[in-house]
């Protein structure tokens, strides 16, 4: 090798192993000090972006893990609230109940009215429950987007199962007792027009056997109801208050569905029956008074008003009970009127036409429509109870006026939106039209934007369940009649705080399942993360000192290589 001074190629060829080296150690030192092999993109860019993107991922799921503990927080207070209200609504109902024996007297009354009062201001206080400044029982979940969605709303929760009972109570037929050939009802809402029918209900019989029932209500008279009316009043001419024209209708659904070849049941009979059940001594008294002599032909207002005096006629003739006996021969004997009248009056009517000669006979011998109604059809047009065959003139019930024809609650914030598509009511599933439910409260307990757990929530103050109107009155129990009513008006309101109270546990068994599933997610993208960008201490351990052992060479040998070049000098002494 010549022998040079001006490069030193050993010398240098040493540095920059020995540059190499020190690189080297000082990355070994990054791992060793920081516990990961990779620190910057430099390390292994495709490494350090797939790490980079977990990390976000596990930061992303701990915190949807901390959102799902927080709306279980949210829930657990909602369901502190609505478990309180529910001990409060056990208490009304045995009040009213107290109330309702005629042990008590008014005055005792007006005493457990100053209880109820108080514990009905306390629901409205436990509605006001919040979460971190919000108000979780704000009644979102219950916003009528359209009046058809009220009218959905007030089928589902009051008008379907109140006319149901009624009908039930009054001639012991139902969708509940397994006789019914079909279980299902769709209902329909649409604009008919002008034809005078406000609602209505069709049936498809197969061999004499109802297997479809649809109702159909109006828009047209019901487009512009007023949605703060319990009874469903509308100020469109030729309406009637909506939730009568529904217990009439489904009096023609639960008999379509009970009484085999309704058909041949003639059209007064089965008009006067869903008459009957509601009572029209209001809206129809001057068909009433201009009542025509009964045949088995008639159509129009005469069907409809003969055939509820006719009904009443027996009652008032063959005692209280012969309507519904009456009911259950036409049941029994799939739509014979005339065994069903020998029934149900024991023989003192052979056939229906002898029943409708009596009848005749005993309205030609009054003279007077009036006189004959009040006294052979104990119809009295002059009193306020409009004629129900389960009210006063009728059963020595409680007088059913117009709007208490059909029972609700004293306030339509009441009402609430089915929970699915089709619903179960008093055994029959009702297929419900298009609806847009209230969003309600939100959860984001997912790293992606539709992972949500939707949590929406009624009303449950005292306006909401039904207890308080808008004008502040509240549910009553002073009379006996009054504390009867109340009962069912709390049966009502507990159904729909336990349905809340239901839901909310729901989806606090939801967000357990929510928590576990994002707890195990992270955990596994963690380790998942660990294996790209955590340093094998052993391993790097291991590096770090071979490469501070070449460091230590390469420095030596740096110094012996700076010497090599001196041995020149001796040439030029």
């Amino acid at each position: 090798m010549a022998m040079v001074v001006k490069n030193n190629m050993p010398a240098r060829q040493t540095l920059n192993k020995l540059n190499k080296n020190s690189k080297a150690l000082s990355k070994s030192l990054k791992k060793v000090a920081s516990g990961m092999k990779l620190n910057s993109a430099a390390d292994d860019a495709s490494g350090f972006s797939i790490s980079e993107k977990m990390r976000v991922q596990i930061r992303a799921l701990d915190q949807a893990n901390a959102n799902a503990q927080n709306a279980g927080s949210l829930l657990q207070t909602a369901e502190g609230a609505a478990s309180s209200t529910v001990d409060i609504l056990k208490t009304l109902k045995e009040k009213a109940i107290n109330a309702a024996n005629d042990t008590n007297t008014d005055i005792d009354r007006a005493t457990i009215q100053k209880e109820m009062d108080q514990a009905i201001d306390q629901i409205s206080d436990n509605a006001n429950v919040t979460f971190n400044g919000i108000r979780i029982f704000d009644g979102g979940a219950d916003i009528s987007k359209s009046v058809q969605d009220t009218i959905i709303k007030a089928l589902n929760s009051e008008w379907l199962k109140a006319s149901f009972e009624m009908i039930q109570d009054a001639y012991g037929i139902n969708f509940t007792d397994g006789r019914a050939s079909v279980n299902e009802m769709e209902v329909v809402l649409k604009d008919e027009g002008d034809n005078n029918r406000l609602a209505y209900v069709t049936h498809r019989a197969v061999g004499g056997v109802t297997d479809k029932l649809t109702l159909t209500v109006n828009m047209h008279y019901y487009d512009d109801m007023d949605e703060s009316d319990p009874n469903g009043s509308s100020p469109s001419t030729g309406s009637q208050y909506l939730d009568r024209v529904i217990a009439h209708e489904l009096t023609h659904a639960v008999m379509a569905a009970n009484v085999k070849d309704m058909d041949n049941v003639p059209l007064f009979i089965v008009e006067g029956f869903a008459e009957v059940t509601h009572g029209i001594d209001d809206n129809r008294r001057s068909t009433l008074e201009s009542l025509p002599d009964l045949s088995t032909g008639m159509s129009g207002e005469g069907a409809y008003a003969g055939g509820y005096a006719f009904l009443r006629y027996m009652n008032k003739q063959c005692g209280t009970g012969s309507v519904q006996s009456f009911m259950q021969g036409l049941v029994q004997y799939e739509g014979d009127a005339d065994k069903a009248v020998q029934s149900a009056t024991g023989g003192r009517f052979s056939t229906l036409q002898n029943m409708i000669d009596s009848f005749n006979g005993a309205k030609s011998a009054a003279g007077d429509t009036k006189a004959f109604l009040l006294n052979s059809c104990g119809i009295d047009l002059d009193n306020p109870d409009v004629g129900s065959i389960l009210g006063a003139d009728a059963n020595q019930g409680e007088v059913r006026d117009d709007k208490g024809s059909v029972l609700e609650g004293l306030n339509t914030k009441f009402w609430y939106y089915p929970s699915a598509n089709s619903t179960l009511i008093n055994g029959l599933t009702v297929k419900w039209p298009d609806f847009q439910k209230g969003e309600g409260m939100k959860f984001q307990v997912g790293t992606r934007a539709n992972q949500v757990i939707n949590s929406a929530f009624g009303s449950i103050s005292a306006e909401g369940l039904g207890l308080k109107a808008d004008n502040g009155t509240n549910l009553s129990v002073g009379t006996r009649v009054k504390a009867k009513q109340a009962m069912t008006i709390l049966d009502n309101a507990i159904e729909k705080v336990l349905d809340q109270q239901t839901n909310i546990g729901a989806i606090e068994s939801r967000l357990k399942y929510t928590q576990a599933n994002l707890t195990t997610a992270s955990e596994n993208t963690v380790s998942a993360e660990s294996v790209i960008r955590d340093a094998d201490m052993a391993k790097e351990m291991t590096e770090y000192t071979k490469n501070n052992v070449l460091l230590q060479a390469a420095q030596s040998m740096l110094a012996q290589a700076n010497q090599n070049s001196s041995g020149v000098l001796s040439l030029l002494q």
